[in-house]
């Protein structure tokens, strides 16, 4: 039976890499016809699910965010218990509580809030539950993520939300509107899609960006910094590999680029901080530190929160020399 299952998942996946050197992509029907499908899930729930916003009103304009499309399978890979997110002890849909104008089985707390609060206030049994918003903040505590995450906020704008909320494009209004209603029979095709779909993002490549940044435009009683810039972005990169978080939300090569050039036009080769951060404080901006802090601030921030040893915070000549008197 073992070997018939591995002879089915290697058939499968030559039809994936057919497919894929064909250049054409499959509908929902085709491609359970062809048999490509997820890998299954241990617990036996749906490797994949479409959460809809789902509404007691009638919604005829379908005005509502994207469904979310939620992968089950990874998460139950990285989760072990299923109170977690089913809090109430029962593995039953988000929405059957939390719709979007909120209902009594789920304290009328609403759905978008059920997904999104950060701030969850402590269960006395010890079992606090986590939308996705606090748990995904919560791993951005991790020493691969902290040094750009506890320096920098991403921007909340459409390409961060549309992360999660990412159903394939060939979903029908039809499908939208009984999906809000709770009545569409299957997501399971809209769901398998839309993960298949999804193509890698690409890192940077070494020669896109500077190999070393010379950094001297405030020498003073120290010479200037020779910044091993390629030598830190490789480092970042390798920390994020296989990391299925970073995948999701890192949507563009250049998404890393924004931890230490936070303010600039998403791109490998943003303006010097100097464009922004002046030697003194702008009188026409005084929210911006000058330059020398903003320095310190994100190299000195990212080396705390990951906590890399060297330098010491004081220890001035480990990154550029003291001049000669």
């Amino acid at each position: 039976m073992r070997n018939g299952k591995t002879l089915l998942r290697w058939m499968v996946v030559m039809v994936v890499v057919a497919v894929a050197s064909t250049g054409f992509v499959l509908t929902s029907q085709e491609a359970q016809a062809a048999g490509q499908a997820l890998e299954p899930t241990e617990s036996g729930a749906p490797s994949a699910m479409v959460l809809f916003p789902v509404t007691e009103k009638a919604n005829p304009a379908k005005a509502a965010m994207r469904p979310v499309v939620f992968n089950h399978l990874v998460h139950e890979k990285k989760i072990s218990d299923c109170e977690t997110c089913h809090h109430t002890g029962d593995p039953t849909s988000c929405a059957s509580c939390h719709t979007v104008e909120g209902k009594a089985e789920g304290n009328f707390i609403t759905l978008e809030r059920a997904m999104h609060a950060e701030n969850i206030a402590k269960r006395a049994n010890g079992k606090t539950p986590s939308s996705c918003v606090s748990c995904h903040n919560e791993n951005l505590k991790r020493r691969e993520c902290a040094g750009c995450h506890a320096i920098v906020t991403p921007k909340r704008d459409e390409a961060y939300c549309a992360a999660c909320h990412n159903v394939t494009p060939k979903m029908t209004d039809e499908e939208m509107q009984q999906g809000m209603q709770g009545k569409l029979a299957s997501d399971e095709a809209l769901a398998t899609e839309t993960v298949l779909g999804k193509k890698p993002v690409n890192r940077i490549a070494p020669q896109a960006i500077p190999y070393k940044v010379q950094i001297d435009g405030l020498k003073d009683d120290y010479e200037g910094c020779s910044f091993t810039h390629a030598r830190h972005v490789a480092s970042l990169m390798k920390r994020m590999e296989n990391d299925k978080l970073a995948d999701a939300f890192h949507s563009s090569p250049e998404t890393l680029c924004q931890a230490c050039h936070h303010r600039s036009p998403l791109s490998a080769t943003p303006p010097k901080c100097s464009s922004c951060h002046k030697a003194a404080i702008d009188p026409a901006h005084p929210e911006r530190p000058n330059l020398k802090a903003a320095y310190h601030l994100q190299c000195m921030g990212c080396h705390n929160a990951m906590k890399v040893a060297r330098p010491q915070n004081q220890d001035c000549t480990t990154c550029h020399k003291e001049r000669a008197k």
